[in-house]
């Protein structure tokens, strides 16, 4: 547990360094770097896998979705939303995770559905009225694009270890970053301009060499371990905080509390608190 307290404490102030240096740039190229930078991050320690050179090709093709299709949705969305906006819709997470629980054990709680329903009228009270509705929604479902790949990462992750116990975390994590990083470049090659990369301030550098090495290397690294470690109910109830306190943070520290009324700030608790609701029951509906 103290794994996934110190990784929420991470990542609250990470939304709000996305938006304020990061966002504006290629998201593509952003989701390469940052990966790429959590590979070299844990490189002295990749080996090959106990299980063989056969576990490689799972271990990067779980990488490939929870990083990479994760972080270049994530990062395009950066561009639409605010930071908290963001921070917010990324507690859709557990309610995914709850959802896939249920799938393998052949049922669908009609709990669920009515979570879903919660978060989504959440979703709409955060809604910012300034923004073109049309791109709100469009980049709330990227949002559920980039939830769905890292719920659905570490699922696959906590299985894999499951049926290879004897695996040394850190000796194999690397490979998970490698597979990310992998797919972002494949993107990249075929849409991105390498050029833009010269233009980049020092103060966007610095900023995505602290998101990659520590936000993304070591945090993604621990908060995949620690879920590894905790119950099922602990692994919840962290989902749900980090979310709710990486919002805080970014209307806190980065200065969204000064374009917002009196009404916005009412909306944003009324949709924060249906949406964290919502994930809660999700994932105690996936424990009964």
């Amino acid at each position: 547990m103290d794994r996934l307290i110190i990784v929420s404490c991470l990542w609250a102030f990470s939304f709000g360094i996305n938006k304020a240096w990061v966002a504006g740039a290629d998201p593509v190229l952003v989701s390469f770097i940052r990966l790429a930078l959590a590979l070299l991050a844990l490189l002295p320690w990749l080996r090959w896998p106990r299980a063989g050179r056969a576990a490689v090709p799972a271990l990067l093709g779980i990488g490939a979705v929870q990083f990479g299709l994760m972080y270049v949705a994530l990062n395009y969305c950066f561009i639409v939303l605010q930071a908290y906006q963001v921070a917010l819709f990324t507690v859709f997470t557990p309610l995914y995770v709850a959802a896939m629980h249920s799938l393998r054990r052949g049922r669908a709680p009609l709990g669920l559905f009515a979570a879903a329903a919660a978060a989504l009228a959440g979703a709409a009270l955060v809604e910012r009225w300034q923004v073109d509705r049309r791109t709100f929604w469009a980049a709330f479902g990227v949002m559920q694009v980039s939830n769905l790949a890292f719920a659905w990462g570490q699922v696959a992750y906590r299985d894999w270890r499951r049926r290879n116990p004897g695996e040394n975390d850190l000796a194999v994590f690397g490979w998970l970053y490698l597979g990310g990083a992998l797919v972002a470049l494949a993107w990249a090659a075929f849409g991105s301009d390498w050029g833009e990369l010269a233009s980049y301030p020092a103060q966007r550098w610095a900023a995505l060499v602290y998101l990659g090495l520590v936000a993304s290397g070591a945090g993604f690294y621990l908060w995949n371990t620690g879920a590894l470690r905790a119950r099922p109910g602990v692994l919840a109830v962290m989902n749900n905080l980090k979310s709710p306190l990486a919002v805080l943070v970014s209307v806190i520290f980065w200065g969204a509390y000064a374009a917002m009324s009196p009404r916005d700030w009412l909306f944003l608790a009324a949709g924060s608190a249906l949406i964290i609701g919502a994930a809660a029951s999700a994932s105690r509906t996936s424990e009964e």
